[in-house]
């Protein structure tokens, strides 16, 4: 693989260009080093930016290729690219991991994990996992400023029909508790609307229920108090927004969907998209592991750049003008899904499962 890391990446755009990329794992752990480290090696113990390189088994030597210890004389860590990161102790070679990340980024709603399996030659369980590690990768923690709008949706259904219980009476009349799962959604607006603008930022959360302490919580912890805040009104978003800056609402149950500015339609659109993912590819998704496919999804809504404008006319006749966006190019995206990996850490349970065990990134 020669070449600048930008240029390797901007070649790549087609299946073809993908296969040609990554045949070599040499190469594919050059590159790998250059996403995680943009800004040169960086220990992932102490964070010290001086480090050794050890001789391989390509040289003759014990030590596995791409093996580095630490300069510090206090910490002399040895590590490689995938040392603390989601990729960690994998016995994968680096081009199933980069293959399965490009198609991943490639689909327009994501892969399931069963043709991720058929497609880069791994069994389903840890096609299963890879996927989640790679979703870990999709963190975001920066908090949203300028205008941010937060709505709300349900992930799964009714309750399973059994055969052993009696007919239900008509109405609610011994109708089960719904086994919905309430989810909390942000979005921020694009910053600015012109040509070559970056789309905003997307995230959700699920929670226990609409309550006030956790519309707090999920905002607290996604959102810059200077923002603007735009919601309906639920008495839940009403009350937390005394806390930002500013915050208006909208009024649906008197069918106010949009005044001027004033809306939550961006919320709403992401969550038609987690819907339509959920309902399209994956079909299921555990609320406990609900968080990583929401990263994915949001990830996803923000790797778009605003191409133009053009006007539409809306169902009522009123002719508008809506923006035009266009997909980054999945390849072009891996510098951004590795730029904060180191720290981020996902292990496998004995069931099979996966654990994480941390989410934050600590360097990088």
């Amino acid at each position: 693989m020669t070449g600048s890391i930008g240029d390797v990446l901007a070649g790549i755009t087609t299946v073809s260009d993908m296969v040609a990329a990554f045949e070599d794992e040499n190469g594919c752990r050059r590159l790998l080093e250059a996403l995680v480290w943009p800004r040169g090696r960086l220990c992932p113990a102490c964070g010290y930016r001086r480090s050794t390189a050890l001789a391989g088994r390509d040289l003759g030597r014990q030590a596995r290729p791409g093996l580095y210890q630490c300069s510090n004389g206090v910490c002399r860590f040895q590590f490689t690219v995938t040392t603390r990161t989601p990729l960690h102790s994998t016995k994968l070679p680096l081009r199933v991991w980069l293959t399965g990340l490009w198609l991943i980024l490639q689909s327009d709603k994501g892969i399931s994990s069963v043709r991720l399996a058929e497609a880069i030659g791994v069994s389903q369980p840890t096609a299963w996992r890879m996927g989640h590690a790679l979703r870990l990768l999709l963190i975001r923690e920066q908090l949203f400023a300028g205008t941010v709008e937060i709505d709300e949706f349900y992930i799964g259904g009714s309750p399973r029909r059994d055969a052993d219980r009696p007919r239900l009476g008509r109405g609610r009349k011994g109708q089960p508790r719904t086994t919905k799962t309430p989810v909390l959604v942000v979005v921020q607006r694009p910053q600015r609307l012109e040509d070559g603008a970056r789309a905003g930022g997307a995230r959700a959360r699920v929670v226990q229920d609409l309550s006030e302490r956790e519309a707090r919580w999920v905002l607290s912890d996604t959102v810059d108090p200077s923002a603007h805040l735009m919601s309906d009104e639920w008495k839940s978003f009403v009350s937390v927004g005394q806390t930002f800056a500013a915050h208006d609402t909208v009024r649906h149950s008197s069918r106010e969907y949009a005044r001027g500015p004033v809306h939550a339609n961006s919320a709403e659109g992401f969550n038609d998209r987690v819907r339509r993912t959920i309902s399209g590819v994956f079909h299921h998704i555990s609320p406990r592991h609900a968080d990583l496919y929401f990263n994915e999804v949001g990830f996803r809504w923000s790797q778009r750049v605003m191409t133009g404008s053009a006007p539409r006319r809306t169902r009522k006749g009123r002719e508008v003008v809506k923006a035009l966006w266009s997909r980054i190019p999945p390849a072009q995206q891996l510098s951004t899904v590795f730029k904060s990996a180191v720290g981020r850490q996902l292990r496998r349970t004995a069931q099979g499962g996966i654990r994480i065990q941390c989410a934050v990134a600590v360097f990088g």
